[in-house]
């Protein structure tokens, strides 16, 4: 079973990092959830990167698409999203403990990067549980 969520972790990764290839493919997608959604943006992204001649960025997303189709359940992205969530909450805590030291040592332009890091931790964590529900 390890191995499987191996895999799984490793399509998922791959999957993730070529998610920035377009985003016509998640709207094209938005009606779909889970699993199906996954493959649907993977297929979407093939047949972007095949547009742009891209073979390189094809085969990645063929390798995803299979390992997506072959091991994909909710359960495994219902694990995966709490585990993002846990992540971004950690993230959360530690940047609001820098936000505290840097109003404490009066660093105004930390104070102002920390509380954007906040913004945007609370930001991917309303995301996150969203995408969490729909599941």
């Amino acid at each position: 079973m390890d191995n499987i969520m191996k895999r799984i972790t490793v399509a998922m990764s791959v999957f993730a990092a070529l998610m920035s290839f377009g985003s016509v493919a998640a709207q094209e997608c938005s009606g779909l959830s889970g699993c199906e959604a996954k493959v649907c943006q993977i297929e979407k992204q093939i047949e972007l990167a095949k547009q742009h001649n891209n073979s390189n960025k094809e085969a990645g997303l063929q390798k995803a698409l299979t390992e997506v189709k072959d091991h994909c359940t909710v359960d495994g992205l219902k694990d995966d999203l709490q585990d993002d969530i846990d992540n971004v909450m950690d993230d959360l805590a530690e940047h609001q403990d820098d936000l505290a030291e840097a109003i404490q040592d009066e660093e105004l332009d930390k104070v102002e990067k920390y509380k954007q890091k906040i913004a945007e931790d609370k930001q991917e964590l309303e995301e996150l549980k969203a995408e969490l529900q729909k599941l």
